[in-house]
C-alpha cells in the first residue's frame, strides 16, 4: 500500500528529551513533519545514556541540533529556528522554559501563530506543577496503582509493561496539536497547549474507575476479580489470554472446552455475574488449561470464535503471523542495534516494507 504523509508541510521544533515529547514528535514525524531537535550541549536527551536504542528509534526521522539556550545568541538561533516552524513541543518543568526566554509569550512574540506545546507532569498551575515526577507518580497519584500487581496481595505494585503515563502524555499531545493545526484554518491566533501527564493518565483509567463506582466501591480483591478474563497457564507451560466480555463468546467458550453446563448455570449469566462468581469460575479454568498445549487450545478456541491470544516473551511477539502478514515490523537502522523495528500502525500513513528511515544524524553545535 502506498503512503501518503499529510504533516509533509509542517515543520516542528522539539525541545522535550526522555520519552514523552520525543514519542509524540517522533509520531508526527511518522505523519510526514519535519521535525528539529533542539538538544543542549551539556549531554543532550539523557535518553542517549540511559538507552541509545531507544534514543535512536525516538529520533531516528528527526534532525538534531545542539543550541544553547542559556546564552543570548542561542536564544537568538532559537528563535530564527521557530520562526521557520508551524509548531514547537517543550517538556521542561513549569518556569524552566520562562528562565532561558523560550516561553509561550516569548515565542508567540515573535512567531505569531506558533502551535506552542507544553508536555508536563502536573499541568502549568496547581500545587503539584513544580514537582518532579515519573510514570510511577502519575500512575500512583490517578490510582492507576492501585489496581495493579495480585489482588489478593493488598500491596499496589508497579506493572512492568511500557510506561503508559509517558504514554498516554504523548498521545494526547499529539491529538491536541492536529486539533490545532486544523484550528489554524480559521484562526492564525498562537495556541498555548497545556499537557498534564498525570491528567492523561486519568482519562486512560476513567473507564475502570467509573465501573468501580458502578459497582458500588467494591474491595481491591472484588473489583479486580475477573473470572473468565485473564492469562491462563497450558499443559506445556506457555500462556494464553482469554478476554472473554460478551455472553455469546462465553457460550461459545464453554462449548469449545467442554464446559457446557457453565455456559447455562443461572448464576454466571452475565459479565458481572460472572466476575461476581470468579472465585468458583477460574480455578475450573485453570484445571481445564493444563489438559493440552497452548497451540492445540488456540487452534481450538479460534475455530469457535472467541477472543483469545497467546501471550508472547518480548522476543517472540515480533515473530507473530499476525504481526508479519501486516507488515507491521520492517527492516531496521542498518549497522544499528536492531534488525527490525515496528512502523506507525497505520498502514496507510507509510509505505509498508520501508521500515523506518533514519537519517543520517546531523549534529550542529552552536
Amino acid at each position: 500500500m502506498e503512503g501518503y504523509a499529510p504533516l509533509s508541510d509542517i515543520k516542528i521544533l522539539d525541545l522535550s528529551a526522555l520519552l514523552p515529547g520525543p514519542y509524540c514528535t517522533m509520531l508526527l514525524a511518522a505523519m510526514g513533519a519535519q521535525v528539529l531537535k533542539v538538544e543542549n550541549p551539556r549531554g543532550g536527551d539523557l535518553m542517549r545514556r540511559m538507552s541509545p536504542g531507544s534514543f535512536e528509534y525516538l529520533n531516528c526521522q528527526k534532525e538534531l541540533i545542539s543550541l544553547d539556550l542559556k546564552s543570548s545568541r542561542g536564544r537568538d538561533l532559537f528563535l530564527s529556528l521557530a520562526s521557520e516552524c508551524q509548531v514547537l513541543v517543550e517538556g521542561f518543568r513549569p518556569g524552566v522554559a520562562d528562565r532561558l526566554g523560550v516561553d509561550f509569550d516569548s515565542v508567540a512574540a515573535a512567531v505569531p501563530g506558533i502551535i506552542y506545546c507544553s508536555i508536563s507532569g502536573y499541568g502549568q498551575d496547581g500545587p503539584y506543577k513544580d514537582l518532579p515526577g515519573h510514570d510511577l507518580n502519575y500512575m500512583g497519584l490517578t490510582g492507576v496503582l492501585s489496581i495493579s500487581g495480585d489482588p489478593n496481595s493488598g500491596r499496589p505494585e508497579f506493572p512492568s509493561g511500557p510506561q503508559y503515563s509517558d504514554l498516554a502524555g504523548s498521545l494526547f499531545a499529539v491529538n491536541a496539536i492536529l486539533a490545532a493545526l486544523i484550528g489554524q484554518g480559521k484562526s492564525r491566533e498562537a495556541r498555548w497547549l497545556d499537557v498534564s501527564i498525570a491528567e492523561a493518565t486519568g482519562m486512560l483509567i476513567m473507564p475502570r474507575y467509573l465501573e468501580y463506582l458502578e459497582r458500588g466501591k467494591p474491595s481491591k480483591e472484588a473489583f479486580m476479580a475477573r473470572g473468565p478474563y485473564g492469562v491462563f497457564q497450558t499443559l506445556d507451560g506457555k500462556y494464553l489470554t482469554l478476554g472473554i466480555v460478551e455472553d455469546h463468546f462465553w457460550v461459545n467458550f464453554c462449548r469449545a472446552a467442554g464446559l457446557e453446563e457453565l455456559a447455562v448455570d443461572p448464576e454466571l449469566q452475565g459479565w458481572q455475574a460472572r466476575n461476581r462468581h470468579a472465585a468458583r469460575v477460574k480455578p475450573i479454568l485453570e484445571r481445564v488449561f493444563q489438559t493440552r498445549s497452548r497451540e492445540d487450545w488456540l487452534k481450538t478456541l479460534i475455530a469457535a470464535d472467541v477472543p483469545v491470544a497467546p501471550l508472547h516473551d518480548l522476543d517472540q511477539w515480533a515473530q507473530d503471523p499476525q504481526l508479519l502478514a501486516r507488515g507491521f515490523f520492517g527492516p531496521g537502522q542498518e549497522e544499528k542495534l536492531f534488525a527490525s523495528l515496528p512502523h506507525f500502525p497505520v498502514p496507510a500513513m507509510e509505505k509498508r516494507g520501508k521500515g523506518l528511515r533514519c537519517y543520517p544524524f546531523r549534529v550542529q553545535v552552536r
